[in-house]
């Protein structure tokens, strides 16, 4: 079961970047979401996964990086 984490600032800024990287990968014309009537930004269930990919890797070089440079 997934329960609710806060965010501060700096890590919401974090998400919206690796996002917007995803995003940049994808052709322009891909559908990658919606608005609601409400006006809320709906995504697209596999945009989403990329995201969560596109963090996964991210997190990985990076360790990967610290890595070399300790050797």
């Amino acid at each position: 079961m997934t329960r609710e984490r806060r965010l501060d600032a700096r890590q919401v800024e974090e998400i919206f970047l690796a996002f917007a990287e995803a995003m940049r990968e994808l052709p322009p014309d891909t559908e990658a979401g919606r608005l609601d009537a409400n006006g809320d930004l709906r995504l697209a269930p596999d945009i989403a996964l990329k995201l969560r990919t596109a963090r996964r890797v991210r997190q990985f070089l990076l360790e990967l990086r610290q890595s070399h440079n300790e050797d």
